[in-house]
């Protein structure tokens, strides 16, 4: 994940201001001195925020600078040099899965807008009923339903031609696609979150070294998962071929009163 450092105090001032005194290193101090570069940071940053609005400094970005600062003194203090580097790869390998994710989510969402598109396209071809003029799809087995499935009866339809009209099963497959779609989007966003959670956790100075190493050990753990599901889910989002199939020969639908034309699949 690519994170630009501008006009960032030298993070090893932390260290400096830590050890200019006698006697041992308080890790109390070190704590304190972290925010104080954070802040003094945040400050120098907000004062430099162009006056006409472009801020650049969404509020995504901004939470990102702070734990990307957090993590760069937290690799500086940190006195288990095994700990650091595991820190480190932790956090890159959930950069790399927040990326993956919001690589996916534009997908998503270009996939979403196309599958709606297509959805209304199949509202606008539906045969629509005579009298309330709602849009009616005929099913291979004989059956007509309303768009929100409720059904209709044969003798409400008469003369209704449905040749080349859009079909039940055609439908449901168009809105299928956009309900699947929807879920992974929201799927996605929710490892997204995840993920951040973890650096947030990962970075947070109030822990000393052993809950440091604790949530570290749980990220990694979760990572694994991640990955995987994200993967999964980029396997699927090719387009289904059942939503963009042409329909078959036509074949006739039997009612007790009259004879309508429907699409067989």
């Amino acid at each position: 994940m690519k994170t630009e450092f501008e006009n960032t105090p030298d993070i090893g001032e932390a260290w400096v201001a830590a050890v200019e005194f006698s006697g041992p290193v308080d890790p109390a101090l070190i704590k304190l001195k972290h925010r104080e570069i954070v802040q003094d940071a945040k400050e120098k940053r907000e004062q430099e925020i162009d006056p006409r609005g472009r801020l650049g400094l969404a509020r995504d970005d901004h939470a990102e600078r702070d734990r990307k600062e957090r993590l760069e003194t937290l690799l500086l203090v940190i006195t288990s040099q095994r700990l650091a580097e595991k820190l480190r790869e932790t956090y890159k390998a959930f950069d790399d899965i927040r990326d993956r994710a919001r690589e996916l989510l534009e997908r998503i969402e270009g996939l979403l807008r196309d599958a709606r598109q297509d959805y209304q396209a199949l509202m606008n071809n539906a045969a629509r009923h005579p009298v309330t003029g709602e849009p009616i799809f005929p099913y291979a087995d004989g059956s007509i339903e309303t768009e929100d499935g409720r059904a209709v009866a044969p003798d409400e339809v008469q003369g209704v031609d449905f040749k080349g009209k859009t079909t039940g099963e055609r439908k449901d497959a168009g809105h299928s696609r956009i309900s699947e779609l929807e879920q992974y989007e929201e799927e996605v966003t929710g490892i997204d979150c995840r993920a951040e959670t973890h650096q947030e956790r990962m970075t947070d100075p109030e822990l000393d070294e052993d809950e440091r190493e604790q949530a570290v050990d749980e990220a990694v753990r979760d990572a694994d998962g991640m990955r995987r599901r994200l993967d999964e889910i980029g396997g699927r989002l090719e387009p289904r071929a059942d939503v963009d199939r042409e329909a078959r020969p036509v074949e006739t639908l039997r009612s007790a009163s009259t004879s309508i034309t429907v699409p067989s699949l």
